[in-house]
């Protein structure tokens, strides 16, 4: 009897995992954002202890955020302001997620190694009430199937955990 229930728990488990896997197809807009940074990678060498400035960018009303990581190598990104003296807006490392003002920008990535290094990294410009809500139904939507996917596999491990103890009391 408890065979039905073990296979209802991995029925479960690999519909959970599906959703996970084929969220790029069905989830709204995945593929618009995903395309920005697959057309922004790039690669920059940079030298040890150097910074260089690769992207010069606008920013307006309706595209008032960027998104920009580094895919390989280790660096930090600095978002500077296009005014007549440079200033730091944002500096993180591997990743800079920041809303800005309508204006020109640089994006400067800073090699802080001693030793020369092959930098890729990726970017995308949207509008920030967009992104946002898209990066938190992403995260409600990779929430749910997680759990569909550990209920799944919590169900038919009980269920087969109970079918080897009452196989025992017989």
């Amino acid at each position: 009897m408890n065979f039905k229930v073990i296979i209802i728990g991995v029925i479960i488990f690999l519909i959970g995992l599906a959703g996970i896997v084929l969220l790029p197809l069905y989830f709204p807009n995945y593929s618009i954002v995903n395309h920005q940074y697959v057309k922004h990678y790039s690669s920059v060498t940079i030298p040890g202890g150097a910074g260089k400035i690769v992207l010069t960018f606008n920013i307006t009303k309706e595209n008032n955020s960027i998104i920009a990581f580094i895919k390989s190598g280790n660096g930090n990104i600095s978002i500077l302001n296009g005014s007549n003296v440079m200033h730091v807006v944002c500096d993180k490392q591997s990743m800079v997620s920041v809303i800005l003002s309508p204006g020109t920008y640089y994006m400067e990535i800073i090699n802080d190694d001693s030793t020369s290094q092959n930098i890729t990294y990726t970017y995308g410009i949207f509008n920030a009430d967009f992104i946002t809500s898209f990066y938190n139904g992403l995260g409600i939507m990779t929430t749910i199937m997680e759990i569909v996917t550990v209920g799944g596999i919590a169900i038919a491990a009980i269920a087969f955990i109970y079918e080897l103890l009452s196989r025992r009391k017989k």
